[in-house]
């Protein structure tokens, strides 16, 4: 049970990472993108730099906090995960490893895990005993291969990405004005599976920090549900060399179909801003009376409504640049 629970964290936390790798105060429910920006505002980030100034960098290192938020269910966002991401580019393959700190009240200890993109392995951080190897499927045209040494954590080779999108005559295109490089790829060239279908893939460049900007996605849900998913990338600049400090995702859910035998006396708020309040003392005496109780599963909106957008922060902290060492990776290696 301990290592299903590590492993289908990890393979979230691998999801996300491919996504911008490969490829790609009070809280308000109508300004979900504020709120997101106000947590790096917060969080001032600090980069470590090893090296000249300008140099490749090789590795990159941070401590992550995951913080997400439904519209439907939630007020503010509120921190779900957080662990240590390392990565470095070793022999021509990008190498990842995450650290999850223990967790006392599941009576579970620290784990990691590395991969190469092809297999995963997982283990205790402490022992370095080896738990489970896992195969990941990966069944990404060959044809963008050119993509996995992007790490998409400063600078890109656009130059690179312009010529291979040439060769294999994708959709791409120049912005003159708002300097963007946007580049649609086929759903044919990507991942795909047996529960939804992928409608189309969009990734916006900026060409004047050479940097990924944006990865959109839209898939179709067999029972009809859309879903647009839009990751935007956030930088800092360090001497010059913008450096990836987070990232913002929404997930556009709409969902065509309705819950049945919804009540029609359920009171409708569209946020928690709509919630009637009452004073301590009445709030007392509805207790005192026994006709009031905590509800924890509030919905927002229409009840009915399956739809929702949510909305994912992954924000970096104690940036360090080039200073993983090998070892890291050692398990993976031998």
């Amino acid at each position: 049970m301990r290592n299903k629970y590590y492993i289908s964290k990890l393979l979230v936390v691998l999801v996300l990472l491919a996504c911008t790798s490969i490829f790609f105060a009070g809280c308000k429910n109508s300004v979900i993108k504020t709120d997101a920006e106000l947590l790096f505002e917060e969080n001032p980030v600090t980069i470590k730099y090893s090296g000249d100034v300008g140099a490749e960098i090789e590795s990159f290192q941070a401590n992550v906090q995951i913080h997400s938020m439904n519209n439907r269910t939630d007020t503010c966002a509120e921190l779900r995960e957080t662990y240590r991401l390392s990565v470095k580019t070793i022999d021509n393959s990008v190498l990842t490893r995450i650290d999850f700190p223990a967790d006392e009240d599941m009576g579970i200890s620290a784990r990691s895990m590395i991969s190469d993109g092809k297999d995963m392995i997982v283990f205790d951080t402490k022992t370095e005993v080896i738990e489970e190897r896992i195969s990941l499927n990966d069944d990404v045209s060959s044809d963008l291969d050119f993509f996995k040494l992007q790490n998409c954590l400063s600078r890109i080779n656009l130059k690179l990405i312009r010529r291979e999108a040439n060769r294999l005559a994708l959709d791409i295109n120049e912005d003159s004005k708002t300097r963007a490089l946007v580049l649609n790829l086929p759903p044919n060239l990507l991942s795909k599976n047996k529960y939804e279908e992928l409608l189309s893939s969009r990734i916006r460049f900026d060409m004047n920090s050479e940097t990924l900007q944006e990865v959109e996605t839209v898939h179709l849900q067999k029972d009809g549900t859309n879903i647009t998913t839009t990751t935007n990338i956030l930088y800092e600049e360090k001497d010059g060399v913008p450096i990836k400090i987070g990232s913002i995702t929404v997930i556009d859910a709409e969902n065509p179909n309705k819950m049945p035998d919804i009540s029609e006396d359920v009171p409708v708020y569209e946020s928690s801003d709509d919630v009637p309040e009452i004073s301590p003392e009445e709030l007392a005496e509805l207790e005192k009376k026994g006709v009031v109780s905590e509800k924890t599963d509030m919905i927002f909106g229409d009840p009915g409504d399956l739809s929702y957008k949510e909305t994912v922060v992954e924000l970096y902290q104690d940036i360090e640049l080039n200073e993983a060492d090998d070892s890291l990776f050692k398990l993976l290696l031998n």
